[in-house]
């Protein structure tokens, strides 16, 4: 229902009045950007806090660099491919 009423006359020109044009869509869907982009940035950032718990011998950083390379969505992704299937 929501998608029909942002799509019908009374409100299709209201984004472009009130809403500044960085808002407007460009085809790729954040999730599609997420996806391909969550991999190569996670095990880099896990890389770096490795890196840092090392240098400053901290427990904690070597804590978060374990638990960003444990990919902390997964778990929620599987129930979503799930209750989608």
């Amino acid at each position: 229902q929501a998608i029909d009423i942002m799509s019908s006359d009374a409100v299709s020109g209201a984004g472009d009045e009130h809403l500044p044009a960085s808002f407007a869509q460009q085809g790729t869907a954040l999730a599609q950007l997420r996806s391909t982009a969550t991999g190569d940035i996670q095990s880099r950032v896990s890389a770096f806090l490795a890196e840092r718990a090392k240098v400053l011998n901290s427990r904690v950083l070597q804590q978060a660099s374990m638990h960003v390379a444990n990919d902390p969505f997964g778990k929620v992704k599987k129930m979503i491919k799930d209750l989608i299937s």
